[in-house]
């Protein structure tokens, strides 16, 4: 068919109709009812694509929102347990997680880790109290302790000859089955020295407010009231003075090892008296013990060459 035929058609059928066709503006039809035009696989793709997106923000919405209804509840449980409204609770659980089983080196190995500051300490403490306990056990005690008061020190090297030399003239006090003299020294010298001479002071004033220490060596210089022993009937010869027996004589220098002994050597007792230490009655009674041992010194001291 010929375009001029085709014209003639189209306006013999609109020449037929009863009503005119007025022209209709694309515009002001409402989308829904325009025709539906094919999609093309593109399009398909991208409604698929938002589709799916809007339907995982709905469901993370919706867990979001489970979870912040969860926590609320949890923390009502817990404001009531806490306040004591509940005992226990449904919604919160105590999960207690199984230790893990260790190996016994690993155990020694975890309590040394964490404790080994405590264990060292109580390893010492033990160590200590032990060796303290045992020096109290085994060590020797002293049946009679002498006090050696000089202004120097030549009788110090000497201490083992002199405590060995008095233990032959003493008695078993104590009753152990051995007899022990034990020689304590306090060096004079060094007076000028402040520090020397009052560490020196208070070691004798320390000591003679004991009234255990009744025996004193001493080579008469010091100023200290060291001697109280007063002569009584029987010591009248060369060898008692009033600081008490002259240590120099053939018997001592050989017993001592000590030539050279100077004269001004003596060994005395202590009167019994009051002390804020010791009291009377306890004095008297060390005096009376060891009275016996110092006249026996007297007796082979006297008895030898001068």
């Amino acid at each position: 068919m010929s375009q001029k035929e085709q014209n003639e058609n189209e306006e013999k059928i609109l020449s037929e109709s009863d009503e005119p066709i007025e022209a209709v503006d694309e515009s002001e039809i409402h989308p829904s009812e325009m025709p539906d035009k094919p999609k093309t696989d593109v399009m398909l793709y991208l409604d698929e694509e938002v589709k799916a997106r809007e339907e995982a923000s709905r469901t993370d919405r919706e867990a979001r929102a489970q979870h912040e209804k969860e926590l609320q509840e949890k923390k009502i449980e817990l404001t009531k347990l806490k306040m004591g409204v509940i005992d226990e609770s449904d919604t919160i659980k105590e999960v207690h997680e199984e230790a893990p089983k260790l190996s016994f080196g690993k155990k020694v190995e975890n309590i040394w880790y964490r404790s080994k500051w405590i264990i060292l300490f109580v390893v010492f403490c033990v160590v200590a109290g032990g060796y303290i306990i045992y020096s109290q056990v085994t060590s020797e005690k002293a049946d009679m302790t002498v006090l050696v008061v000089m202004d120097n020190n030549s009788l110090y090297a000497r201490t083992e000859q002199v405590e060995e030399f008095l233990e032959q003239y003493c008695d078993d006090l104590d009753g152990n089955g051995y007899v022990h003299v034990l020689v304590y020294n306090i060096v004079l010298s060094d007076l000028e020295d402040v520090t020397s001479s009052t560490s020196a002071q208070a070691q004798i004033m320390t000591q003679l407010m004991t009234g255990d220490n009744i025996m004193i060596i001493s080579d008469g210089t010091t100023e200290f009231e060291v001697h109280d022993f007063t002569q009584d009937e029987g010591y009248d010869d060369d060898c008692m003075t009033e600081y008490g027996i002259v240590l120099n004589c053939a018997l001592t220098r050989e017993e001592l090892k000590w030539e050279a002994m100077p004269d001004e050597l003596y060994i005395g007792m202590r009167q019994p008296q009051e002390l804020s230490g010791t009291k009377l009655e306890k004095m008297q009674e060390n005096f009376d013990e060891l009275l016996p041992m110092f006249e026996r010194l007297y007796e082979a001291i006297s008895a030898s060459e001068p």
